[in-house]
């Protein structure tokens, strides 16, 4: 009868048994650091960051919370802040249009760089190097462009029609 028996030596049994138990844990090691990751959000650490996507030899638009556009050239400062250099904005009006204005002629006199917190913008936007804006900064800085100041502030207007008597029927006698 032990003729037909199969013959494994316990050295192959214990390096089958070993790999085995260093499979099981592997798995679970990488089970549990996935969803370390996904529950402390390690995730970023995985995903390009703000300075991979930026492209830093070309213009962005910075779209912030409070409504205000500014393009300029963007690049991070740590994990909290961008620096936004050679800024420019849009102003629109009825009188001249659109102009693109050139950021450092404001009463305030602010000064480059501008220096915005991560909490307040929108998004941001690569601009393309024959998109208007980026053209219009181009024929601005070669001196195509006059220099546009902004505009004054004015007192902010609601657009309530004007209230008008109306003509009443005088009572009768």
């Amino acid at each position: 009868m032990r003729d037909n028996a199969i013959v494994i030596p316990i050295g192959a049994l214990r390096r089958i048994f070993t790999m085995l138990l260093l499979l099981i844990f592997l798995i679970v090691l990488v089970l549990i650091a996935r969803t370390q990751f996904v529950r402390f959000g390690f995730t970023a650490l995985f995903a390009p960051g703000a300075a991979q996507v930026i492209d830093s030899g070309g213009y962005q638009a910075v779209f912030l919370t409070n409504g205000s556009t500014y393009f300029g050239k963007l690049q991070p400062q740590g994990d909290a802040w961008f620096v936004l250099t050679d800024v420019f904005y849009l102003s629109v009006s009825e009188q001249s249009g659109t102009q693109l204005i050139k950021r450092g002629s404001e009463p305030q006199g602010p000064r480059e760089p501008m220096i915005i917190p991560l909490d307040q913008i929108l998004f941001i936007e690569n601009l393309r190097e024959d998109g208007d804006v980026v053209t219009a900064i181009k024929q601005f800085k070669s001196g195509q462009l006059p220099v546009a100041t902004p505009p004054l502030a004015t007192p902010t207007r609601t657009n309530t029609p004007a209230i008008t008597p109306t003509a009443q029927p005088s009572p009768t006698r």
